[in-house]
């Protein structure tokens, strides 16, 4: 069977190449890429240069991956001295996520992701979470890497179901959560300290939304504890690329 084809949105950085140094490029972390081609899903990168249509129309499953803070513009809040935003990448995302949700296109939506669909959809955002013994300033590389806390679901959500429990410890590299949530969005797992780390639909549409990076949790042990989201999203992706395939042979 064909691999459905899974698109992962990028982040625009300067980074420096043989070509000189401070060079635009589209990036992703590997990291991104490996856990979902391991689950069966044929990978293909989305810088953020227009088209959604067409590329909603060609994908059989979306990742929101993560990356800089959306611009506190876009729900009301104030931006932050010295942080860089992207509007192109917002604007396109949010195009993204609200196409997604009118095809019910399977998404994964990770910390910024997460983030971008619950602007998209009609939430706000914590523009800086107060310093808590779980969530701290931002740190140095290797503190953030190592940074862990535990998070409690809701007994009756489908990511309960999934991961066969109802606590969990996961890493924590973000300083925004979600503070209002969005029409059609419910919180369904919390940090010790009151923010929300997961979000899901009320409806059937297949939609993950979590506020840790699962990706970024590659020791072998919590490597593992995480396959069984990216099993999910990839399956739900193959199933709708079955339907979508029966559907054009039907209309021959």
């Amino acid at each position: 069977m064909t691999r459905p084809l899974i698109g992962i949105t990028t982040w625009r950085r300067l980074i420096d190449t043989d070509l000189g140094t401070g060079r635009p490029a589209h990036t992703l972390g590997a990291e991104y890429a490996a856990p979902v081609e391991a689950a069966g899903g044929a990978v293909v990168l989305l810088p953020p240069t227009g088209g959604v249509d067409e590329v909603l129309d060609r994908l059989d499953g979306l990742v929101l991956s993560g990356g800089e803070d959306v611009h506190p513009s876009r729900y009301g809040g104030a931006p932050q001295d010295g942080k860089t935003y992207d509007s192109a990448r917002d604007g396109y995302e949010i195009a993204l996520a609200l196409g997604a949700r009118d095809r019910g296109l399977p998404v994964l939506a990770i910390c910024r992701g997460l983030q971008v669909s619950t602007v998209a959809f009609g939430g706000s955002l914590i523009v800086d979470i107060p310093a808590t013994e779980h969530h701290h300033p931002v740190r140095g590389a290797d503190e953030q890497l190592s940074a862990r806390h535990p998070v409690v679901f809701a007994e009756d959500s489908r990511l309960a179901a999934l991961y066969g429990t109802t606590e969990r410890i996961v890493n924590t590299i973000h300083h925004q959560s979600v503070d209002r949530s969005a029409p059609g969005l419910r919180p369904v797992a919390w940090a010790p300290d009151g923010i929300v780390e997961a979000v899901e639909t009320d409806g059937d549409w297949p939609f993950w939304a979590v506020q840790w990076h699962p990706e970024k949790r590659i020791d072998p042990d919590e490597a593992a504890e995480e396959r069984p989201l990216f099993a999910a999203f990839v399956e739900a992706a193959r199933e709708r690329a079955a339907e979508s395939s029966a559907a054009k042979k039907g209309t021959r």
